[in-house]
């Protein structure tokens, strides 16, 4: 039945082919004399876990300046609410409208399975962005799933190893930490590497955890904690959105506490720049302009596999943030325009360079998602 739809498909798009020639074109291809943006208009749908928060909202942006600015397709934002059903809801719905495709986060792990089939049974290609499901559901969709076009994430383990090792190197030895719910990977994967670094290795003592249901319990949970623990070193902070609630729990009880933050964003810089976060790790919200690529080559006829013929899993290591390289981080965080320029996207496009394939990205995940490099494009 697959062939079978495949040479279908097929068919009918030779018949559209011949049927624009003979009109002279059509008016869903874009052609501005821009090479990263000429070609179909696809329509994208993608989702983002929350809104109203600077993790969400730079997510949002990079899925738009990929999508909109440097690859000409329509995109519609759909928000999770912070809700599994709301989640994969969204995802029904993009399905429902028809869209060419989905730049998906499934933060809800447990929705990727029923995502993936629905996707599969309507012939809608998807990647998975940032949050990228269960490791075992991922590697059953790449065998069975035709239109699983792959996963871009980050190392979130890695994450929590350098916070970790950055406090013991600065002379920490007892911490508490506070963050998202026991039982999300992004938030235990990264207390898995803290704790090696911090514990295994640095011989340090990790006296509590406080885990929310979201930063709307950060303060309070932060107080609690912090009135039991106020001779700890440090506080780790999983998720930049926790700081503020962090902050004001420590201003309360008078507490004068080094913070050491992951997943830092925008609404942390202050805090960077005055020394109150000690240290920081970013980068992760990167990884959706890669993701989009991956979808777009995908749609383009370019479908990107890995050297074994499977739809590509990417990883990236977070960079360390702090007061020598916080300006850097303000000028790519805070651009209403992105943190990427249209060129370096449109450079990850077949259609643009014949010559992109599974080593262009590997290698665009290693050496240009840094802050360094994303400045260096700038001139």
């Amino acid at each position: 039945m697959k062939k079978l739809n495949k040479i279908l498909a097929l068919l009918l798009a030779a018949a559209m082919l011949l049927v624009l020639a003979a009109c002279g074109g059509s008016g869903d291809s874009s052609d501005s004399g821009d090479s990263g943006s000429s070609g179909t208009a696809y329509n994208i749908g993608y989702n983002t876990w929350g809104s109203g928060s600077a993790v969400f909202d730079i997510m949002a942006t990079i899925a738009e300046q990929a999508l909109i600015d440097a690859y000409g397709c329509d995109a519609s934002r759909s928000i999770d609410n912070n809700q599994a059903d709301t989640e994969l809801e969204n995802i029904q719905n993009f399905i429902s409208a028809g869209v060419d495709g989905i730049l998906m986060q499934t933060c809800a792990t447990t929705i990727l399975p029923q995502a993936a089939s629905e996707c599969a049974a309507a012939g809608i290609p998807f990647v998975l962005s940032t949050f990228t499901g269960e490791t075992e559901d991922r590697e059953e969709i790449s065998e069975s799933n035709e239109y699983y076009v792959g996963a871009v994430s980050s190392d979130m383990y890695a994450e929590g190893y350098l916070i970790g090792q950055q406090a013991i190197e600065d002379g920490m030895t007892t911490a508490v930490l506070i963050g998202g719910n026991v039982g999300d990977e992004h938030f235990d994967t990264r207390v898995e590497g803290f704790t090696q670094a911090f514990v295994t290795e640095g011989g340090g003592t990790i006296l509590n955890e406080a885990r929310c249901s979201s930063p709307a319990e950060g303060q309070e949970k932060a107080s609690a904690m912090l009135s039991a623990y106020s001779d700890a070193d440090m506080i780790y902070v999983m998720q930049g959105s926790y700081v503020p609630g962090s902050v004001s729990a420590m201003e309360t009880l008078s507490l004068d506490m080094p913070i050491y933050v992951t997943n830092a964003d925008a609404d942390c810089i202050d805090y960077i720049r005055d020394g109150t976060i000690v240290a920081a790790t970013s980068g992760n919200e990167l990884v959706g302009g890669v993701a989009a690529a991956l979808l777009i080559n995908y749609l383009d006829g370019n479908q990107i596999l890995d050297d074994e013929g499977n739809p590509p899993e990417l990883i990236m290591t977070g960079f360390i943030v702090n007061q020598d390289n916080v300006d850097d981080f303000e000028t790519i965080y805070t651009d209403d325009d992105g943190p990427f320029t249209v060129e370096v996207l449109q450079s990850l496009l077949v259609r643009n360079d014949s010559s992109v394939d599974y080593d262009t990205f590997v290698d665009f995940m290693e050496n240009h998602l840094t802050l360094e490099a994303l400045i260096a494009d700038r001139g």
